[in-house]
């Protein structure tokens, strides 16, 4: 469109929004009375027959759209079903990022148990060493570890004190004991001696996870590749057989009704 087509357009449309504002929400309009009005404004001064007809016929057309236009209850239903996904979507990631991170200080802890099995090994090895090397390959609990090493010369016990209480994890808090026990004097083969056991208590815990998580998601597969079919199926051959039923069951009664 050109600039001067363009702007026509644009007093067109101005010109038909105030007419279809008055008339807005009306029921039963109808062309005569929009052809009253356009008739009577100063807009359509002088206008001829036709083009009152013209645009009293192109202004009902829009009251009518607009006047047609309702909230329907699938609209209502998709609005509470977005609404109820926003609510929940936010606690629902929460706890996925929890239980995604539980999972990760359990794979950290148990990283940390294979580091004390080798290191505990070595006979000049001590609790110092023990936590300089569980800082090295430490993600999540680097922090609280690192603080830790620092304040390590201040006082021992004191800094595994603080280093029990940064952390909530139940599992490192056992091997933060252990090493208190071992700065007691005691040998830390003896401060670590159920660590095996734990450990492969905590593998087997795993491994149990895992095919539990394993048998789900083949579960959740099978319902997704299932359901293809059976939407096929209840779609094609069940629904219109029971329509076909009402429908016939409908003819059976009209006619019993008639005969009667």
């Amino acid at each position: 469109m050109s600039e001067s087509d363009l702007k026509k357009a644009n007093a067109l449309t101005e010109d038909d929004n105030y007419f279809i504002e008055k008339f807005k929400g009306k029921s039963k309009v109808t062309q005569e009375k929009v052809r009253e009005v356009l008739a009577t404004s100063k807009n359509y001064e002088g206008a001829t027959d036709e083009e009152l007809d013209t645009a009293s016929m192109r202004i009902t057309e829009k009251i009518n759209i607009i006047n047609k236009e309702y909230l329907s209850w699938v609209e209502v239903l998709i609005i509470f079903v977005f609404g109820f996904i926003g609510y929940v979507a936010p606690n629902a990631m929460l706890i996925f990022q929890a239980k995604m991170r539980e999972l990760e200080m359990e794979d950290e802890v148990m990283q940390f148990q294979t580091i004390i099995q080798m290191l505990m090994k070595i006979e000049r090895v001590n609790v110092e060493i023990i936590l300089e090397w569980l800082e090295r390959y430490s993600n999540i609990f680097k922090e609280p570890i690192s603080k830790c090493v620092n304040n390590y010369e201040a006082g021992a016990w004191e800094a595994l004190e603080d280093l029990k209480n940064d952390v909530t994890y139940y599992q490192f808090i056992r091997i933060v004991e252990s090493l208190q026990a071992a700065v007691e004097k005691i040998p830390i083969k003896q401060a670590f001696d159920e660590l095996d056991t734990e450990r492969d208590y905590y593998q087997e815990k795993r491994k149990e996870s895992n095919e539990r998580l394993i048998e789900r998601k083949s579960r959740i597969g099978s319902v997704i590749g299932f359901a293809p079919m059976v939407v096929m199926f209840v779609g094609y051959l069940i629904v219109p057989l029971v329509l076909i039923g009402m429908t016939s069951m409908n003819s059976a009664f009209s006619t019993m009704g008639s005969l009667q």
